[in-house]
């Protein structure tokens, strides 16, 4: 009786931790949010549907790439 509840106790867990496996395996990630910082203090963030969000991205990649030295 003792092994059975102990296998039993095994298989549990194994299964609780492939459902957690599985459901995090399948979550898709939300799309990163476009923020500005304003002088005030105040943050702004981008739709993704907005035009300047790509505008505002290709301009990151280029100050990025300025301050790595183009690497």
């Amino acid at each position: 009786m003792k092994a059975r509840g102990l296998a039993l106790l095994a298989l549990t867990a194994v299964a609780v931790t492939g459902l957690v496996w599985w459901r995090r395996r399948r979550a898709h990630p939300s799309p990163a949010a476009v923020q500005i910082g304003l002088a005030d203090g105040s943050v702004r963030t981008l739709d993704p549907t907005d035009p300047a969000t790509a505008e505002l991205q290709a301009l990151a990649a280029g100050v990025r790439d300025s301050l790595t030295g183009g690497a």
